[in-house]
């Protein structure tokens, strides 16, 4: 029995190294927020599929994590809140590995302020440290790589406290997927030995800072 797992972030959101790509080297600094430097929040119901595997849903999440100094890049951590997937018509508890509580999932990263390429709009791209997630106690997935959210707020050269990113796909394809010509996605590998396969993101989520800041795209 197989099970899935789901990352928010957002905003992360939506997760606390991070190792850009080479690729990300060549646009540095086309987005970024000024006169931010801590930031927290929560995210709504959300879910991750993975093709031919049971979709895993959390209703609802917190965020928190530290932009670094240029505004451009910093480091991320969510929880994610009554996790479960449905098999066989049974719903199963999900929790990562190492937390208590059966439902929640719980993962850190990084992040780079971006402009997708399909728009273009303003954007946040969210690499996730390696997370291996149980269901019912009986099924490891391992779940790693990247996923890109669409700022929708606040608009470029617009100041505010606080910052809303959106993460969506269709079925397991994610929606936004290209920076610099490179693709970026999710991952899920099932057991051991599993091959890793696509995994779609739909989750929105909104964090706030002490201090005004705003969104510079250039």
């Amino acid at each position: 029995m197989s099970k899935k797992m789901m990352l928010l972030a957002l905003a992360a959101v939506t997760a606390a190294l991070f190792a850009m790509p080479a690729a990300a080297s060549a646009v540095e600094d086309t987005v970024h927020f000024e006169n931010v430097t801590n930031f927290s929040g929560t995210s709504g119901a959300g879910s991750l599929a993975a093709e031919g595997e049971p979709t895993i849903t959390c209703a609802s999440g917190a965020v928190s994590g530290a932009l670094e100094t240029g505004g451009t890049t910093g480091t991320i951590s969510l929880q994610f809140f009554e996790c479960h997937t449905t098999v066989f018509g049974f719903t199963a508890k999900c929790r990562t590995t190492g937390i208590e509580k059966d439902n929640t999932i719980k993962s850190t990263g990084s992040f780079h302020l971006i402009t997708t390429e399909e728009g273009p709009k303003p954007a946040i791209l969210v690499t996730t440290d390696t997370v291996t997630i149980v269901c019912a106690g009986i099924s490891n997935t391992i779940v790693h790589g990247a996923v890109i959210g669409t700022i929708t707020s606040p608009k470029c050269g617009e100041e505010s406290t606080s910052l809303t990113v959106a993460f969506a796909a269709s079925g397991t394809n994610q929606d936004h997927k290209l920076w610099t010509g490179v693709e970026y996605d999710l991952t899920a590998t099932t057991g051991e030995g599993g091959s890793a396969k696509t995994a779609g993101l739909n989750s929105t989520g909104t964090v706030s800072s002490a201090s005004k800041g705003k969104l510079v795209c250039t």
